[in-house]
């Protein structure tokens, strides 16, 4: 599941933040949004990006799926919403460090970098909230096995 919350976090940047408000684009860093030809290459990039994270949030559900048909105890709920949740901060945390700062592919509202600390802080606070839901769903889990056993 955190393949799927990986994923879905791309899915939702690229398509909010690049498609719809275009505060930015995945490559409005190297190639200018203010020519043709820079906002052409933005937009085939983005769209590129779009098919990348549509295609690894279908690997995170295919092996979910293939995980589920392997049981026969349905898989608990929690620790699946933590690992998306993981997952999920997993990308935005990839994204400010990677693709801002190392790469300097883009920068959000084009404020030169300002925003990636602040984002990275709450990258890592939606990392540990997803670690909590997981290990208290794991723990939940293991409880109800050890009262029906």
């Amino acid at each position: 599941m955190g393949i799927v919350g990986f994923g879905f976090s791309g899915l939702i940047d690229v398509l909010v933040l690049h498609h719809v408000l275009q505060w930015h684009h995945l490559l409005s860093g190297i190639y200018p949004m203010n020519t043709l030809d820079g906002l052409r290459t933005n937009i085939r990039a983005d769209g590129l990006f779009s098919i990348a994270m549509l295609t690894i949030m279908c690997i995170g559900g295919g092996l979910l799926w293939q995980s589920e048909r392997r049981t026969d105890v349905p898989l608990a709920v929690r620790p699946l919403i933590g690992a998306a949740v993981i997952g999920l901060g997993v990308f935005d945390l990839y994204d400010a460090i990677v693709d801002h700062a190392i790469l300097g592919l883009h920068q959000p509202l084009s404020q030169g970098g300002y925003y990636n600390p602040h984002w990275i802080v709450v990258s890592l606070l939606i990392i540990v909230a997803g670690v909590y839901i997981y290990r208290t769903g794991t723990r939940t889990a293991v409880e109800k096995m050890g009262e029906g056993g």
